[in-house]
């Protein structure tokens, strides 16, 4: 067993930024190694499994509410997001949160989502080797020219040079937990347009944490029904959906399934119409196990929920709203995987047609299948340990 080391983790923005840190937290410690995690105040405070944290005020808190007003993104801006939410001054408060990390804890690793460019610039200045993980699931890397001048900028006041071939978007092992079937088609795929002169190293997408024994889970398992749909609309864009999930509530009502529906943690469960029978909402229920139940997932296409419901083998219908949930979508429907719907325009009927069709046509899931038995050929996270601790300790 090698010597423990201590190694930062730091995200972005968000629980979707996060959980695909967490599989090589756990085999970091299941290795010896210490774990400390930086990122918004509040998801890191009261994270017990890592310590020390240093959360930051990053401008993402949000307060128990409504679904607010749907907007869905400008398809034709596909990047736009980028720049506007993960730099300026999110990004200058990462690096001085970093910095404190850094300082006060002498991690000899940090490990950081493809977004997390505070704490890039950060490890960077301090001489300490980092990890990216890519959180996008499709393609999507073709942001990365489109924010090449803003980088610059943020590394021009960090004292470092500018960085033309964008080589600290790799860091010094970049770590894509996707299959290439998914992640490397089409324009700006992760195999098009990541940088080139770092490693890159392959695993599958693994569930952060398991949930087995949740009564959601449970339930969702239980009862007669001849079929299972889990919806949700994540944890970050459930807040600005609107009427989006009474529609897809609304649609599977007509169906004959047993729903599981989660609703975020910061939305009011008042918002939407009470649990029947067949039909159970939840604020938060770790996904891992609910997608080895399900057979359908009706979803806004988050990067998580699409490599959960994949890894599991499992069809879906995606309705995105913004961030990379198109690009999402269109893969999914390009692989013959499920279908793609307009979040805006959608009536809960046509909801519920894109939901049997995917459902009741085997090509769907005889093409979720084959996506599930590609990623269950790749590595697992334990298995990049060796190379992080190889890279900390060159």
């Amino acid at each position: 067993m090698p010597l423990p080391l201590r190694i930062l983790f730091s995200f972005a923005r968000g629980q979707g930024h996060l959980n695909p840190l967490l599989p090589f937290a756990r085999a970091a410690r299941a290795r010896g190694h210490e774990t400390a995690l930086a990122g918004p105040r509040e998801i890191v405070t009261g994270r017990a499994d890592f310590a020390p944290l240093f959360p930051s005020d990053t401008g993402a808190a949000r307060t128990a509410g409504g679904t607010g007003r749907l907007v869905v993104a400008d398809p034709r801006r596909p990047y736009a997001q980028v720049e506007e939410v993960f730099l300026g001054e999110a990004a200058r408060t990462t690096v001085r949160s970093v910095d404190e990390a850094i300082v006060s804890w002498s991690p000899a690793l940090v490990v950081c989502d493809e977004f997390d460019f505070g704490a890039m610039v950060a490890a960077e200045r301090a001489g300490v080797p980092v990890v990216v993980v890519e959180v996008t699931a499709s393609a999507y890397a073709g942001w990365r020219p489109s924010v090449a001048h803003a980088l610059d900028a943020l590394r021009a006041e960090a004292g470092l040079a500018p960085d033309p071939e964008l080589a600290m978007l790799a860091g010094d092992l970049l770590v894509v937990p996707f299959p290439e079937s998914v992640a490397g088609a089409g324009p700006g795929a992760a195999s098009g347009a990541e940088p080139t002169r770092r490693a890159v190293l392959r695993v599958r997408p693994e569930a952060p944490e398991a949930a087995d024994d949740h009564p959601a889970v449970r339930w969702l398992a239980d009862g007669d029904e001849p079929w299972r749909a889990y919806a949700t609309l994540g944890t970050q864009f459930n807040t600005r959906s609107g009427d989006l999930l009474p529609r897809i509530l609304d649609g599977l009502a007509t169906t004959d399934a047993r729903v599981l529906a989660t609703i975020g943690p910061c939305v009011d469960p008042a918002a939407f119409p009470g649990a029947t029978p067949r039909r159970r909402l939840e604020g938060y229920v770790p996904q891992g196990a609910v997608l080895e139940r399900a057979d359908v997932v009706i979803t806004h296409g988050g990067s998580g929920t699409v490599a959960g419901a994949l890894a599991a083998g499992v069809p879906l219908v995606v309705l995105p709203m913004g961030a990379d949930q198109r690009l999402n979508g269109e893969r999914i429907a390009q692989l013959g995987v499920g279908r793609m719907l307009d979040a805006a325009a959608a009536t809960p009927e046509e909801i519920a047609d894109a939901v049997r069709e995917v459902r009741g046509e085997p090509r769907f899931a005889d093409a979720a299948g084959r996506i599930r038995d590609q990623i269950a050929a790749l590595p697992p996270a334990a298995d990049a340990l060796p190379a992080f601790e190889a890279l900390a300790r060159r």
